[in-house]
């Protein structure tokens, strides 16, 4: 699971945090100054005396309150164990000594009296009751003893800021104030209020009415009761006579309250009831039964809850005991839990050292949620949610928007857990063009078509089947009825053509829009040349049809169709909300998964969509990405099993680790290495010489050492290459069929001699272009130092933003040699040598061949796939060998990390991953 962590803080946070350190740390030596230089006559004092030096087990009172149903010992006791079992604190053990106060006061000040007569003890935890706890606590003071209640919820506890008083729970100004809120959530126009005659619970009534009436909620009547009250009939007859209400609320403990609620039901008011904390237990429903039914209750405790910690305390609590923990069961162990963390961070079980260490934790993590404490020894930061009695058990109300509000909170038994390399920066498939949106649009939306994971042909996916025309220019796409937009809206033919017009206009200014210049006027319309984008060929003649025409036959656009600009794209919602309409409030989609949570720079939540036509085939329920800037750090979380997945196309393995990797026991079992459908590739401006002399090109070519620079530079990560289309790409060339140019230094020197340079004597200086990055930097160098060496050639490095590189090598007149990004988004060969087809080049290479421009034309035009497949082999015969415009140097390479428990999965080294394919199971 993933923890927490901290934002990175600023100079003046780092100082406030080091100066609360040396105040902390003062406050230390003050309080030890005060233990060893006093008289100590006090029985404070002589606590504190005898706690600084005492060596053996700590000891601390523990009281719980037996007259409800609670688990509250248990919890205590649980923790206590895992302390000691861990080594204690500081190698001394916690020693519990347990009472009992019966919810009784009398009996709690006789408890607290004689843990005061006990010098030994140091903290006391327990007294639920406020009752009980608020006289407790004056005896704990007096006595120098450090106590904290887990159930206490009377503002009056700690009003007087004593030294040693706190609590782990909000007051009931706090839940007060929330039952409001949910009452307000809940609709509540008129409520009726009870209370029980105690001050805790008349406080949570007038704070209710006073945030309700704020909120524009009436309080038509108050009554109170006494504890031993049985029967409220007469006054519920009257209340129902006199009063329309359309809700209750009851402040007050069980069993009295219970025996209202039970009577509220008898006497036919079946309207909603809300309760205060004081019916957060299990005896509500032994007690009141069924009349207890859809009762809302607030809490501090949900053991549903995703957070690690809290799902990790439950398993352990109910291997231990055999049933859930409840409320109290939870504020136990947070209670001793804490008391130990302070007495741990300060060093010390001195009473007044555990009591000042207290005041100054900050985020304190427990199995009930963060908090921080006051100065007055109350928390702040502690959730309060909502549960409904449903047939005997809670369930909580608010459980799916909790648990969707925070991206780090997860069960992991339902959670894939993935890492990005950068933020996600758009979710729209026609605003995509970066692999980081081509993984979650591959979720989020469906394409035409899609890729078999091992042939990589085009299969069904939106479309049912397609036909294409005789002339090969006309694609026609049968789409399926049963697919929908998360708003339960077909998905139709219309969705498609809307869709590729809108992205193939100029003012969307889509990354990708040449992928849709096949079309029928698509490029002069991205132009501008053309303004009625009516002319694109695309069209819908009804509901489920699509056409595509083309400027000329394409056998492999149906794999093309796969890509992200050509998906359906909700028409209303984008025309409603414009930019806006990728956020989750707003967004639409149509395939396996839909957005939940979208942190823009910390990660995205996915949930199984269960309106995605193939729904019952949807194994995994949950996808939650995290962006994590360095490999390092998620290798390292991979390890620590806060992610699934590691490498692949989400972030890369850092390359100095995969050699231990290899050798791990525990992780070469988990390793694999795929393709990826890219080829690190350079290329040459033909136009400039002296690289327009094929010669020189070949000769550059052939110094190469492909596998020393992958070894050297790329840990080994890669797959030496001489042709530019990737296998297992279709009519990609295999090495083992000897095209390109290999390395052969002595053949490079010849061809440079007849080029003119004989040992690179007056070979001009040239320069290489790469877009700026460490990585591509690194590689340009050894190139550079590979053709001195070899040639005696001064190779120039010139490295240029992304945006510039871009314009640069697609628009403008490059320099002599530049990196062409070489990466595929269909497993077709012209996808990658296309690009530099004459008529329409992709890099501005400034080379025309018309042999190797009509081989291209043919493979599109042609079904035969062994023609096709001779075509494409001649047409890297011509670009990479006879005239080497293009200098491939590597098939890119994933290695893969893969946990156990992921089952089903395979890399697709194209677009995003196929997560609905993948499942849970036993590791």
């Amino acid at each position: 699971m993933l923890k927490r962590r901290n934002p990175i803080k600023s100079k003046e946070d780092c100082n406030l945090s080091q100066l609360s350190a040396i105040v902390l740390r003062c406050f230390f030596l003050f309080a030890l100054l005060v233990v060893f230089s006093c008289d100590t006559g006090t029985p404070s004092e002589k606590r504190s005396d005898k706690a600084a030096r005492a060596r053996g087990d700590i000891l601390i009172g523990v009281v719980r309150t037996s007259t409800y149903s609670n688990f509250f010992l248990e919890g205590v006791t649980m923790a206590v164990e895992e302390i000691n079992q861990r080594g204690g604190l500081s190698g001394r053990k916690i020693k519990p000594v347990v009472y009992d106060d019966m919810e009784d006061a009398d009996k709690g000040e006789r408890i607290a009296a004689e843990l005061a007569k006990n010098e030994d003890v140091v903290a006391v935890v327990g007294h639920r009751s406020s009752n009980v706890a608020i006289p407790a606590s004056v005896i704990y003071e007096e006595a120098g003893i450090c106590y904290l209640s887990y159930g206490a919820t009377d503002p009056d506890l700690t009003r007087y800021r004593g030294n040693f008083t706190f609590r782990n729970i909000p007051t009931q100004k706090e839940f007060g104030y929330q039952v409001a809120e949910y009452a307000h959530r809940s609709e509540f126009k008129k409520v009726i209020t009870f209370y029980e005659r105690k001050a805790v619970h008349k406080s949570l009534a007038e704070i209710f009415k006073a945030r309700a009436m704020e909120l524009g909620i009436e309080i038509v009547a108050t009554r109170s009761y006494f504890t031993e009250e049985n029967d409220f009939r007469s006054v519920i007859a009257l209340l129902k006579k006199e009063y329309e209400f359309d809700s209750v609320l009851i402040a007050g403990d069980t069993p009295t309250a219970a025996v209202l609620v039970s009577q509220l039901r008898e006497m036919g008011a079946n309207v909603p009831i809300m309760g205060g904390d004081g019916l957060d237990t299990s005896d509500l429903w032994v007690i009141a039964g069924k009349a207890a039914e859809n009762i809302a209750v607030p809490t501090v405790f949900n053991a549903l809850a995703p957070d690690k910690l809290t799902r990790d305390f439950v398993k352990r609590f109910e291997s231990r005991y055999g049933f859930v923990p409840d409320t109290w069961a939870a504020q136990g162990y947070d209670a001793m839990s804490v008391l130990a963390s302070a007495i741990e961070k300060g060093g010390s079980a001195v009473p007044i050292v555990i009591s000042t260490t207290l005041r100054f934790l900050e985020n304190w993590k427990g199995v009930t949620g963060s908090y921080d404490f006051t100065p007055e020894g109350d928390i702040t930061g502690k959730k309060i949610f909502f549960k409904v009695m449903k047939d005997g058990e809670f369930v909580f109300t608010d459980q799916e928007q909790m648990y969707e509000s925070d991206l780090f909170n997860y069960m992991e038994e339902y959670t894939l857990r993935l890492p990005l390399k950068r933020p996600v920066r758009t979710i729209d498939p026609g605003l995509g063009g970066d692999s980081v949106s081509a993984e979650i649009t591959e979720q989020l939306f469906l394409g035409l078509t899609d890729f078999d994971p091992e042939t990589y042909e085009a299969v069904p996916e939106l479309a049912k089947k397609w036909r294409v025309s005789a002339s090969g220019n006309t694609y026609i796409f049968d789409m399926r009825y049963d697919a929908t937009w998360t708003n339960g809206d077909p998905v139709t033919a219309h969705d498609v053509a809307w869709a590729v017009r809108r992205n193939i206009h100029p003012d969307t200014k889509s990354s990708y829009a040449h992928m849709l210049y096949i079309l029928k006027n698509a490029k002069p319309i991205n132009k501008g040349e053309i303004k009625d984008v009516s002319e694109l060929g695309v069209y819908s003649p009804d509901d489920f049809t699509v056409v595509f025409k083309l400027e000329h036959p394409a056998s492999y656009f149906p794999a093309l169709v796969s890509s992200e600009v050509y998906r359906p794209l909700p028409k209303a919602a984008i025309e409603k909300y414009g930019h806006g309409w990728t956020e989750p409030e707003n967004i639409r989609t149509n395939g396996s998964y839909m957005l939940a949570l979208w942190e823009k720079s910390r990660g995205m939540f996915l949930k199984k969509n269960p309106k995605y036509y193939d729904a019952e085939k949807v194994s995994v329920p949950e996808v939650r990405y995290y962006v994590i800037a360095q490999s390092s750090l998620g290798l390292a979380m991979y390890e620590n099993n806060e992610l699934d997945i590691m490498g692949s196309s989400y972030l890369r393995l850092p390359p100095a680790e995969v050699h231990r990797i290899k050798k791990n026991p525990v992780l070469r079992d988990q390793y694999s290495e795929s393709p990826h459908f890219c080829t690190y590739t350079y290329a040459f401006n033909t136009r400039r010489p002296p690289v327009d002399n094929p010669l020189v090109r070949k000769a550059i070519s052939a110094a190469i050492d492909r596998q020393l620079l992958i070894d050297a530079e790329n840990e080994g990560n890669g797959e030496p290459a001489t042709t530019c289309a990737r296998p297992p790409g279709f009519g990609a060339v295999s090495p083992e069929e000897g095209v390109g140019i290999g390395f052969d230094p002595s053949q490079a020197q010849k061809w440079l001699a007849l080029a003119g340079y004989p040992g690179g004597k007056g070979f001009p200086d040239i320069t290489l272009l790469y877009n700026d990055s460490e990585f591509h930097k690194k590689i340009a160098s050894a190139i550079q130092a590979i053709l001195k060496h070899h040639l005696n050639i001064n190779i120039k490095l010139q490295g240029e933003d992304d945006d510039n590189y871009t314009n640069l090598v697609t628009q403008g007149n490059p320099p002599h040699m530049f990196r062409a990004k070489m990466c595929s988004e269909y497993p077709d060969a012209n996808g990658w040598l296309d690009r530099f087809h004459p008529s329409n080049p992709f890099f501005n290479v400034g080379w025309k061949n018309q042999e190797f421009a009509t081989l291209i034309d043919k493979a599109g035009e042609k079904f035969d796939r062994e023609q096709r497949k001779m075509f494409y082999k001649r047409a890297e015969q011509i670009l990479c060998e006879e005239e080497a415009v293009a200098i491939p140097l590597y098939f890119e390479i994933y290695h893969c990390l893969v946990k156990p428990r992921v089952k089903g999965w395979y890399h697709m080294a194209t677009g995003g991953q196929h997560i609905r394919n993948w499942y849970f199971g036993e590791e």
